[in-house]
């Protein structure tokens, strides 16, 4: 089964979309205003000039999470077919939210993964990144997270005692 090539770079999707064999697209995935109406898609022919998709209308709702927030999505093209995304569910969560989709427009339900509920101090999880590697054909996510006096060092360095450390 030959796969497109798509990879990911701080939330640029870049995917062979077909308008003629050789006219590809990329695919940016963002959120509006405070990430409350979901997810949006713009394309590009150039990664200069975007248009947004559907009318700039959501492609999908949040609805996991206290804030129920869909904020720096981020989406791969799995080995299995399908397109996962992962995104910071609010403010003050000790999760991220997960949902999948063959086609980008009809999503799976979606879930809260509490990927830092087992550290209670924990203030956040921000700005999920998602990969795949192939050698171990593991999915890996990552996210910031910040523990108030885990690294003391940076606690009271700018953004309000923010001292966010990758996971």
């Amino acid at each position: 089964m030959r796969l497109p090539l798509i990879f990911l770079i701080l939330g640029l999707l870049s995917c062979q979309q077909q308008e003629s064999p050789s006219d590809p697209a990329y695919l940016f995935s963002f959120f509006q205003d405070n990430g409350q109406d979901g997810l949006h898609l713009a394309y590009s022919h150039d990664g200069r000039q975007w248009t947004a998709l559907k009318d700039n209308a959501s492609f999908l709702t949040p609805e996991v999470g206290e804030s129920r927030l869909m904020r720096d999505p981020c989406i791969i093209f799995g080995v299995d077919g399908q397109y996962h995304m992962v995104w910071t569910a609010g403010w003050n969560e000790q999760g991220i939210g997960y949902a999948r989709s063959r086609d980008l427009i009809h999503w799976s339900a979606q879930r809260y993964l509490p990927v830092m509920a087992h550290e209670l101090e924990a203030r956040n999880c921000w700005a999920p990144e998602l990969t795949y590697d192939p050698r171990s054909e593991d999915y890996m996510i990552y996210w910031a997270t910040t523990i108030p006096g885990r690294y003391p060092e940076t606690d009271s360095r700018g953004d309000n005692g923010y001292n966010h450390r990758m996971y």
